[in-house]
């Protein structure tokens, strides 16, 4: 017999991290690791499988039953190496996030990975292939030259969304 919601309720007092969760995204339910709470009823959420990083109310989350605490992740999550938000921000703006979906999404493309993160994540450089000889071929210097990102000297920046 299948467990109901209402069992899986998380205990907003039992929020710990790195615990495994069912987190509502939209009309869907994804699977997450509680990275951290951040506060009484808000908690930061790794999608492991989409390799994002989200904030959610506690009560968009849910315990997460044991046949899906087997399986793998499906994504390995990768933060683009020296590149940081515009200015001092700690999230990167939603037109810089719609925009390098837009520039990537089913794009092939080269990706050196620089170091690994410990939980499976990886601090990238990717090169798209060039469809045209006018075309940029590393994906940092498009971002900056769009005026989305900005370069750094550290390796990875701790951002929502990000790796870290």
């Amino acid at each position: 017999m299948a467990r109901r919601g209402r069992f899986l309720r998380q205990n907003p007092d039992r929020v710990l991290s790195d615990e495994l969760v069912a987190v509502r995204e939209g009309k869907t339910w994804q699977r997450g690791v509680v990275v951290r709470l951040e506060s009484k009823n808000m908690v930061t959420v790794a999608l492991r499988d989409w390799g994002r990083i989200i904030q959610r109310p506690i009560e968009d989350m849910h315990v997460l039953e044991d046949r899906f605490r087997e399986l793998n992740w499906q994504a390995i999550p990768c933060g683009l190496a020296h590149l940081c938000p515009v200015g001092a921000r700690s999230r990167w703006p939603r037109r810089s996030r719609e925009l390098t979906r837009l520039l990537l999404e089913r794009r092939e493309g080269w990706m050196r990975i620089i170091r690994s993160i410990a939980d499976e994540s990886a601090v990238i450089i990717f090169e798209p292939r060039r469809e045209s000889e006018d075309e940029m071929s590393s994906l940092k210097n498009l971002l900056i030259s769009m005026g989305c990102a900005q370069h750094t000297d550290d390796e990875i920046v701790p951002t929502i969304p990000g790796v870290l």
